[in-house]
């Protein structure tokens, strides 16, 4: 995950002013997490019966709000925050391991969001 971060952060350079390609990153990773958290949450409740199924606004409002949060506090911590470390450590790759690493990227993104839709649209949650 550090380097689908760091190769995310390399694609946004240039694209703003110098902090908000780590901050797009992470607000980009943020929104693939969270599709996974839904995607992994529709299925273990269709299959297992285990989640919460809220009954009025406030309660979808909560239910969407705490993961949400708990997914971006720790993109905060392990990648923002230390994005410095991650920079260090991947900013001598190679160009066919950059090239391997941005496939990977947008494999990763658009296997999430496909999984998401393909997964909500058969088993939607009532």
């Amino acid at each position: 995950m550090e380097y689908l971060y760091y190769r995310l952060w390399q694609l946004l350079i240039g694209k703003s002013e110098e902090d908000m390609p780590p901050f797009g990153a992470m607000m980009i990773f943020w929104m693939i997490e969270g599709a996974n958290f839904a995607t992994i949450d529709t299925l273990l409740h269709h299959f297992f019966n285990i989640g919460y199924t809220p009954k009025d606004k406030n309660g979808v409002i909560l239910y969407s709000l705490i993961p949400a949060f708990i997914i971006l506090i720790f993109n905060i911590y392990f990648f923002f925050r230390r994005r410095n470390k991650i920079k260090l450590k991947y900013e001598n790759e190679s160009k066919l391991k950059m090239k391997i690493g941005n496939i990977l990227l947008f494999t990763y993104g658009i296997l999430s969001i496909v999984l998401l839709i393909i997964v909500g649209t058969a088993y939607p949650v009532s």
